[in-house]
């Protein structure tokens, strides 16, 4: 999907719902791409809060994950603040030639995390 600023109506980033898991009501957001003007603004929010509210009220989900790189800070960051919780660690589970195995991080937010939080 898009991530559009209607001021001035242009296309400032990406994000994309993958891992779509039906059965299990689990699927991840990733495939970010947000712009420096965007990054860390409304904007983003805005586009995060509407994934998550089609995730869980149009698709019925109970499962919203986010999944990063360790090595990538901007992410682990983005994750917490948009409310995300820290899970756990896949050690090693991505090799990328000519690069040290990657260690990725999972971070999720449910349903009952949102209602608590007076959200979704």
């Amino acid at each position: 999907m898009a991530v559009v600023d209607r001021r001035p109506a242009a296309p400032k980033g990406r994000q994309t719902l993958m891992r779509i898991d039906a059965a299990n009501g689990v699927v991840e957001i990733g495939n970010i791409l947000w712009g420096p003007a965007i990054a860390r603004s409304r904007v983003t929010t805005e586009a995060l809060y509407l994934f998550a509210r089609h995730v869980f009220e149009d698709l019925g989900y109970r499962r919203f994950e986010w999944k990063c790189n360790n090595a990538n800070e901007p992410s682990k960051q983005a994750a917490l603040r948009f409310g995300f919780g820290f899970e756990g660690v896949f050690r090693q589970h991505l090799v990328v030639e000519g690069a040290e195995p990657r260690h990725g991080l999972v971070f999720d937010h449910r349903r009952r995390m949102a209602a608590a939080a007076g959200g979704l």
